[in-house]
């Protein structure tokens, strides 16, 4: 299903690659195994950083086209076809690969003990690349997962309310939807849909996220001069609404990977506007600054209607 350009350059990049499925150790993975940080995740949900496995059942499969992605556009491909893994095939090879990623790390991490726990991942981040609600067995994979590991989050574009519909809350398992336009004309512009029922079907995935019984979570990512200006509060505070969710990660665009083709350092946001344009959330909203992480740029709200204890037991 992978091209072998896109797969060379994957691989370049330190992708484990099974079928259409892939994994990669991130930066905070090899922070936490030297000592030197944890990600925000664990900062503002207590999940094991150094025990992650970020990863994606679609890793080249993908319904929109956002500018500030940081995969190659041109690579990826809008659907499933009739032939795709089962849920145990993909995770159990992904740790393998992904263990094998993290074995050049042993003469550069202090605590051995904690390389060896980080072979047996306890957190299960489906991102990555692609959109993971495309995988035909998106809710089997996720049942799988919240039985084998402590913690689960799902990270989706919001353009599958079918698929969202049918998830089950779990006690260890956090919906995610990224907000990633104010209103259809950004949407339009920044995600570069094909579909252009894709925006209906996203106001739609957030009425079903109000109505989802586990935790949940909106992030904002903001790109300066695209999705970053204050005469858009209003329109974020109405997409906000139809979700009720319990947090809100009000995040900048990163400048990473292919991204820095098409948009570059200049789109991202400096912490102190990040925090700003959080603050300003809040004075209109039931929402309060409840963490944040400056050198991620990241800021966190919390409803203070929710229930939702931050950490996970």
């Amino acid at each position: 299903m992978i091209d072998e350009k896109t797969k060379g350059d994957l691989l370049k990049k330190h992708y484990g690659l099974f079928n259409h499925s892939g994994v990669q150790v991130c930066e905070w993975n090899r922070k936490s195994l030297r000592g030197t940080g944890v990600c925000y995740k664990e900062q503002f949900y207590g999940i094991d950083c150094h025990r992650c496995m970020q990863f994606s059942p679609a890793v080249i499969i993908c319904n929109l086209n956002c500018i500030f992605c940081w995969r190659p556009n041109e690579a990826m491909i809008k659907e499933f076809g009739a032939e795709f893994d089962e849920p145990e095939e993909i995770v159990e090879n992904l740790i393998k690969l992904r263990k094998k990623l993290l074995s050049g790390f042993g003469g550069s991490v202090a605590d051995k003990k904690k390389l060896e726990e980080s072979f047996d991942p306890n957190h299960f981040a489906i991102s990555l690349s692609g959109e993971p609600t495309l995988y035909p067995k998106i809710n089997e994979l996720i049942d799988y997962l919240t039985e084998r590991a402590r913690t689960v989050f799902l990270v989706t574009n919001g353009t599958r309310p079918d698929v969202l519909a049918k998830l089950k809350p779990k006690k260890n398992f956090q919906l995610y939807i990224s907000l990633n336009a104010p209103n259809e004309e950004k949407f339009l512009q920044i995600c570069r849909s094909t579909d252009k029922d894709n925006w209906n079907k996203f106001n739609e995935s957030l009425k079903i996220m109000k109505n989802f019984k586990g935790r949940r979570v909106i992030r904002l990512t903001l790109i300066k001069n695209l999705s970053f200006d204050y005469n858009f509060i209003d329109d974020y505070l109405k997409l906000i609404e139809l979700a009720s969710p319990d947090f809100i990660e009000v995040k900048s665009f990163m400048s990473i990977g292919n991204a820095k083709e098409r948009l570059g350092v200049g789109s991202m946001l400096s912490f102190d506007d990040v925090k700003e344009f959080a603050e300003k959330i809040t004075e209109r909203s039931n929402y309060k600054l409840d963490d944040y992480k400056e050198d991620s740029r990241i800021v966190l709200l919390k409803n203070k209607d929710s229930k939702v204890v931050n950490k996970f037991d």
